[in-house]
């Protein structure tokens, strides 16, 4: 395996806060109801899919925070 650590981040606006910016947007998520209509409107029909109310905002955190794909090594559930 190979490492990287010769990478570097520079935070130009004094008011950002480089790990605060997941917890807001869950929250709202939250507040929007998403868990509930994902509950009520989402089935995953495959082995290990349930509690899809728990799994989508999950994802939905990894697209904010920049993943832009599942891997296959992930699981399916």
């Amino acid at each position: 395996m190979r490492v990287c650590h010769g990478f570097t981040a520079d935070f130009d606006d004094p008011n950002l806060v480089s790990c605060a910016g997941l917890a807001p947007l869950l929250q709202l998520a939250e507040r929007a109801g998403l868990q509930r209509l994902v509950g009520e409107h989402v089935e995953l029909g495959k082995p290990g899919g349930v509690n899809a109310h728990l799994k989508i905002p999950s994802l939905v955190a990894g697209m904010i925070a920049g993943a832009d794909s599942r891997t296959p090594d992930m699981g399916a559930g």
